[in-house]
Order: C-alpha cells, then structure tokens, then sequence
C-alpha cells in the first residue's frame, strides 16, 4: 500500500465517507485526484481494508460509502506505528526564489506578495477548521488526549496554522530584504 492508502484509511477511521467525500477531505492534506483515490479503494476493499454499502439516491447516481474494516485498522494501527519517511518538499516558490536575481524588483516583491495574500486565506481557512474540530470534539464528548478520534486532526490543522504563520512570516522579511538598503 502507498501512503494515499493510508490517508484514505485514515479519513475512513473517522467516518464513513463516499469516493467523492474521500476525494474532497483528502484536499488538504495530500494532493490527489479521482483517477489516483478510485483505484486505490476498489484494491483496498478486495485486500479486505475497507467494505463499502450501496446507497441508493433517487435524483443521482447511487453511490459507495466506504468504511473501514478491522483488518484496515490493524493495517492503519501498524504503518502510524512505523517511523515517517522523510518530507517531500516540492514548492514551486523554492525555485523561483533561488532564481530571483534574474527579474525586476517589483516582479519579486509581487512573488513574496501573492504567496503571502495565499498564506493569510489558508491561516483564516484553516482557523474555521480548528473551530469545526473543537465542535466535533465537543459533540463527540472527548478530551484532547491521544485517544481521541480528533486529536490527530487537531494536531495537523495546529501545524498548518504554523506553517502558515511561519510563511507569512517569511515573505514579509523577504519582502523587507527587497528594499534598497538606506
């Protein structure tokens, strides 16, 4: 199994989720398709991971809501237990920034500017989801300990906050480096 696998496990130990929920919940925190996650569920259900149920809808196409088994739970319980690979870090900005000495300084300070006016819109995206997870918690009566099912998504919205913080904070330093010394 790849890590997708085990993303779409996870968001399944949660709840149970159509291809399409899976596909809009998995947007944050890994980036992939319905060409990559249909697959993957119609692999994990015959390996035994995952079941689903047939829903009927009468104004839509019936739909698949996918659950996790036991046997996906002691899959999921081992590979957290497992040390993380490295991070793959692939940002574009990366490179363009290594690269800016080839534009104009308001061109560069337009880059720094853009991924900043990003950064703030998923601070605040990220913020209202902090305050959804507190209300799950809340309804589902639970603590935040590690036993809690929102805790580890509590922990992951806490570090997109900080790094959008520390990015916002990064490009209005490098937009002060941009200004002409005095």
């Amino acid at each position: 199994m790849n890590t997708l696998s085990y993303g779409l496990l996870t968001l399944l130990s949660a709840n149970s989720l159509s291809g399409y929920e899976l596909t809009q919940n998995i947007k944050p925190l890994w980036r992939a398709g319905h060409s990559q996650i249909y697959p993957l569920l119609m692999s994990m259900e015959q390996q035994g991971y995952i079941s689903y149920q047939l829903i009927e809808q009468s104004d839509k196409p019936d739909k698949k809501e996918y659950s996790i088994t036991e046997a996906g739970l002691e899959q999921l319980r081992k590979w957290v237990e497992a040390p993380a690979e490295p991070p793959v870090l692939r940002d574009e900005l990366h490179f363009k920034l290594y690269s800016l000495w080839l534009t104009k300084p308001e061109e560069a300070k337009d880059l720094l500017q853009k991924r900043a006016e990003f950064c703030k819109s998923e601070l605040e995206r990220y913020k209202v989801l902090l305050k959804a997870n507190e209300v799950l918690r809340d309804e589902r009566g639970e603590t935040r300990e590690l036993k809690a099912t929102t805790f580890g998504r509590y922990l992951l919205i806490r570090k997109r906050v900080l790094d959008m913080e520390s990015s916002i904070q990064f490009c209005e330093w490098a937009l002060e480096e941009l200004e002409p010394a005095k």
